[in-house]
Order: C-alpha cells, then sequence, then structure tokens
C-alpha cells in the first residue's frame, strides 16, 4: 500500500511540476520585447495640424477609451543630457506610472518622473499649444488614437521635446 501511495505521489508531483513551473514563470513581470535597438513605430498614422482644438478633441478620446493600463514604447528627443534620450518601454497601471525599462538593456529605470503616460502627453501639449507662441506638431495612431510623434516647443529651436511613441499594447 506504502508503495502504491509513494508512486501515486510521485507521479503526481511528476505531473504538476511543469504545471506549477508554467504559472510562476508566466507571472513574472518582465514584459517581452526588451533587448531592441529601436522603437516598434506603426505605420498607420495619421498626420494633426498641432492646433489646441484637435489637441483637447484628441485627450478627450483618449481618456473616452479608458485605457489605463498599457505597455509603449517612448524616446524623448531634446537637447538635454543624461539617459533620457535613450528608448524606453513604459508600463502604465491605473492610469500612472509604475514601471519603465531601458528598450534595449532591458535594465529597470529608477526615475519615473521622467516619463509621461499618454494622458500626461497630451496635457503638456495642451498646456504649451494654450500659452501664446506655444508650438505642438503631432501624428496619431490610427487604431488606438495616441500620438505616436509629438513635438511640444521648437527643438530647432533648443526649446523643444519631441516624444516618439510605439508598439502600443492595452494590458
Amino acid at each position: 500500500m506504502k508503495t502504491t501511495l509513494r508512486s501515486a505521489q510521485r507521479l503526481l508531483a511528476a505531473l504538476l511540476f511543469p504545471a506549477v513551473a508554467v504559472a510562476c514563470a508566466s507571472k513574472d513581470t518582465t514584459p517581452s520585447g526588451l533587448g531592441a535597438k529601436q522603437l516598434s513605430v506603426s505605420g498607420d498614422t495619421v498626420l494633426g495640424t498641432g492646433s489646441l482644438a484637435e489637441l483637447q478633441q484628441r485627450r478627450a478620446a483618449w481618456v473616452a477609451r479608458g485605457v489605463d493600463d498599457y505597455h509603449v514604447q517612448l524616446q524623448i528627443s531634446c537637447f538635454c543630457i543624461g539617459d533620457i534620450r535613450r528608448p524606453v518601454l513604459i508600463e502604465v497601471r491605473g492610469g500612472a506610472v509604475t514601471r519603465v525599462w531601458d528598450l534595449e538593456t532591458g535594465r529597470t529605470v529608477t526615475n519615473l518622473s521622467t516619463y509621461p503616460t499618454i494622458t500626461a502627453l497630451y496635457d503638456k501639449a495642451i498646456a504649451e499649444r494654450s500659452r501664446e507662441g506655444g508650438y505642438v506638431s503631432a501624428t496619431y495612431d490610427a487604431t488606438h488614437g495616441f500620438p505616436t510623434r509629438i513635438e511640444i516647443g521648437t527643438l530647432a529651436n533648443d526649446a523643444g521635446t519631441l516624444y516618439t511613441l510605439g508598439a502600443f499594447r492595452p494590458l
């Protein structure tokens, strides 16, 4: 009887171990797609005007979608120093940036405050366009409505920032 029980326990362990290993591996919070040399930007885009009314309308449409949890790749171009210009993968949960990975190395980034959510990016663009002489240029993802390329301020005058977004994935 003991031999039969032990055999049954071993068989059960042999069957359950792979399932438990897969379940544990699936809880790993490191997303796939890291190790890329550059962003993956959608070719299906819509050119915008960068007007205040357009930005407000696009922001309202984005918020109405209710996408509060997502991954998106981001690259910031500016006349600034440091690693901020490296392409990253941003994780947003509940409408807030919760994790950021360096896209190429896969390492986590510790200073999350530098990286905006899509809603915050719209807010920055609206604030810029609302001020006298403010400049915004934008291109949008045709499917999800987020900006794939948005220049806030004038990059050519050392007074702006270009944000390029891609590989958007709702979570």
